[in-house]
């Protein structure tokens, strides 16, 4: 999917801060995640077992002192090599790598999830930062409406009714900021996590939003490519035909080649030593199992592709809605010329402050509607990246 900003072409940021990308915080977590570097020393090591295992097998050794009844000893000696054909074709050795490709494909599943959960987990922040911004506007607002009310009641212009219900709407807004600000703490502290314990600072307010691919079907075929869902099923159906190889490989007879010595007082024996294992019993069965593993990993592979379009296009057209919404949203967020109609209408006495209390509620609500909707549109392009990766 190509980035492009809808709204800007940086993010607008709380404060002068300056302005983040989301993208630098998750190379920053792709190299501190102490799950990935466990899960990559992980894959480096089995990958390594997996070599060995098909390399051919060690020389085998044999020394014997034996004691004859007549007080005679014998010196038996010999030095061995099997050899299968597996080995001597590469059938092993290129199953041993088609089993690496698994696991390293496996590790990019794993890198996917988590740097989606870290992308998810920013824009959640981000909502959180612009939410703590419109709490503080609210709180500061209620603190100079309840300060005017006090002094309005201190000299009888107001009831204590109306000084209440001021007080109560500056307490509200001040406990909301408060649980806003520790949730976004506690956002950040799951950030610090998946940084390997590193501190991440993000200030944005605003979403990063991205232009949705022109042509679906275009991205779809792009991002089957890059899928490592999709990649790990065909490099499993590849390996199964490779396994099915090295089960052919394997029905025929491994050799054994070797010297052997066997030495007794006054005569002595040497020479070469050739010995055949046949598998007699099991290569029809291996052979069997591996052409029922390729059509299992064929059906698995089309029946993933069925689903990766089907989940693909729910996500997209989920998106294309979403971003509808957020656009028409965007001029709401833009503009407090409402509230500033409303805190004169009251100042001027043209509105009660129930009323007022009211309508403000009501603004004040529709800025959160607007801004959850450019959340529920960042998650929705998040798991779209995610079929990407």
């Amino acid at each position: 999917m190509k980035r492009m900003t809808m709204l800007a072409a940086a993010l607008l940021l709380c404060a002068a801060a300056e302005a983040q990308n989301i993208d630098d915080i998750l190379g920053q977590i792709a190299e501190n995640n102490l799950t990935l570097k466990a899960m990559q020393q992980q894959v480096e090591a089995r990958g390594d077992a997996n070599l060995a295992e098909a390399s051919i097998e060690g020389l085998e050794i044999e020394f014997g002192y034996l004691f004859g009844d007549d007080g005679r000893r014998r010196h038996d000696f010999g030095v061995s090599q099997s050899f299968d054909f597996g080995a001597l074709t590469g059938a092993r050795r290129r199953t041993a790598l088609g089993q690496n490709e698994l696991l390293a494909i496996e590790y990019r599943a794993n890198r996917r999830d988590i740097l989606t959960t870290a992308r998810k987990l920013v824009c959640r922040i981000i909502h959180s930062n612009a939410l703590i911004a419109e709490y503080r506007e609210q709180a500061d607002n209620a603190r100079t409406v309840e300060q005017a009310y006090r002094s309005g009641y201190e000299k009888g212009e107001f009831s204590v009714i109306d000084y209440r219900k001021a007080a109560v709407s500056l307490a509200e807004a001040e406990g909301n900021l408060r649980l806003l600000e520790l949730e976004r703490d506690g956002m950040l502290a799951e950030l610090r996590n998946l940084n390997g314990g590193n501190e991440i600072d993000v200030t944005a307010c605003e979403q990063e939003t991205v232009l949705l691919p022109g042509s679906f079907e275009q991205w779809l075929e792009e991002a089957s490519e890059k899928s490592s869902a999709l990649d790990y099923l065909r490099a499993a159906t590849s390996l199964s035909e490779e396994q099915l190889r090295l089960s052919r490989s394997e029905a025929f007879p491994s050799l054994s080649i070797g010297y052997k010595s066997e030495v007794v007082p006054g005569e002595g024996f040497r020479g070469v030593s050739v010995g055949v294992s046949i598998p007699l019993w099991s290569a029809g069965k291996k052979i069997s199992s591996a052409k029922k593993q390729i059509e299992a990993a064929r059906t698995a592979e089309q029946d993933a592709l069925i689903q990766f379009r089907t989940n693909a296009e729910m996500l997209y057209d989920k998106a294309v809605g979403l971003a509808g919404s957020a656009a028409g949203y965007s001029l709401l967020l833009d503009s407090k010329e409402g509230l500033e109609d409303l805190r004169k209408a009251l100042d001027s006495g043209q509105m009660s402050l129930l009323d007022y209390m009211n309508e403000i509620s009501y603004f004040y609500s529709s800025r959160e509607l607007a801004l959850q909707t450019q959340l529920d549109y960042m998650l929705a392009v998040a798991d779209l990246m995610a079929l990407e990766m």
